[in-house]
């Protein structure tokens, strides 16, 4: 099925709707039901299975990577470990960028775009399952990979503004830190390198609660919720965008995830 394109599904809806649809009514009609059964049992047929492979099929076609998108290999500058490229895809035609890392590094992709429609994913190659789902966590992609080997950055359009022929421009950014077999992001405390053992959690307004979330995005998906004055390890900070994200955890080890810097200040751990 995924060797259909989505040009394919349009001439195929459009197939049914003219004629299929048409031949059904004809021969369900009273007039014609009885000369010709065979016809009718045929024709409806035909019906429930072009609703079982017309309808229903297109969700499946773009969950995938489309027989259109095209694929570049990233590769950096001697000595960087960060590029940014800038693209434009319209409709069904994304792009998938291929990046090659290694087990326990840090890929991170940050997408800036004129449409609210278009996303980003992060997946092994030839993997079925994303690692991070833009249309779900985000313009801002965060992941630790598990093993190394070519990992894909897949732009693309949802359906419904692919479907209208929408165009995004865009400019996404893709940075791979860290190295070996480590799964802990260097310690960029304050933005930098350093930084205090443990923070305070403060300046939260009154009646509120400071959200720790699965990766340093306000989008990200919130896994703990803490009061002023809980005391958490600092793992280390980065910055997204103009906001500096640090990577926290209760001393226990609990509440493991990434807080915004502006609510947490220097502490002795007491």
């Amino acid at each position: 099925m995924h060797e259909f394109s989505s040009y394919t599904a349009r001439r195929f809806h459009w197939w049914v709707r003219r004629h299929l649809v048409h031949d059904i009514w004809m021969s369900i009609s009273p007039s014609t039901a009885v000369r010709h059964p065979v016809a009718r049992l045929l024709v409806l047929s035909c019906f429930v299975l072009s609703l079982m492979c017309g309808f229903a099929a297109p969700t499946g076609w773009i969950a995938v990577a489309n027989a259109k998108d095209r694929t570049e290999r990233v590769a950096f500058a001697p000595g960087r470990s960060a590029r940014t490229v800038r693209d434009t895809i319209i409709g069904y035609d994304g792009i998938r960028y291929l990046v090659s890392v290694r087990g326990g590094q840090r890929l991170s992709a940050s997408l800036s775009t004129n449409n609210p429609s278009s996303y980003f994913n992060i997946q092994s190659r030839g993997a079925s399952q994303a690692l991070f789902n833009g249309s779900i966590d985000g313009n801002l992609g965060d992941v630790i990979v598990p093993s190394s080997g070519d990992y894909v950055i897949q732009v693309y359009l949802m359906r419904n503004a692919a479907r209208r022929g929408e165009r995004a421009d865009f400019s996404l950014r893709i940075e791979v830190t860290g190295g070996g077999s480590s799964a802990l992001p260097p310690d960029y405390a304050d933005g930098l390198t350093g930084g205090p053992d443990f923070w305070q959690v403060a300046n939260v307004p009154p009646g509120d609660r400071l959200n720790v979330r699965s990766r340093p995005s306000s989008q990200a998906t919130i896994v703990a919720r803490l009061r002023n004055g809980i005391i958490l390890r600092n793992r280390g900070c980065r910055m997204n965008g103009q906001t500096r994200w640090c990577r926290v955890e209760r001393r226990d080890g609990s509440s493991s995830g990434w807080a915004a810097g502006k609510f947490l200040v220097e502490s002795g751990g007491r």
